[in-house]
């Protein structure tokens, strides 16, 4: 059989299994994507960075320095 033992860390007695390698990835591939847009004036843009959200934020930061 199984025995439950709460985890003694957080109020809920649960713990966590597979977050840990996804935490960091998105933030850190999101940040690489504005620091390449950066020069267009890109300061941000929504998760997850598809193709067609690049675009448009390229699209619409090159609209914003015509004008």
């Amino acid at each position: 059989g199984t025995h439950t033992t709460l985890c003694t860390h957080n109020s809920l007695g649960v713990k966590g299994c597979g977050e840990v390698g996804a935490i960091g990835s998105p933030p850190a591939v999101i940040n690489a994507v504005l620091d390449a847009l950066a020069p267009l004036g890109v300061s941000d843009i929504e998760m997850p960075a598809t193709p067609h959200r690049v675009w448009q934020a390229i699209q619409s930061a090159r609209s914003a320095q015509a004008a």
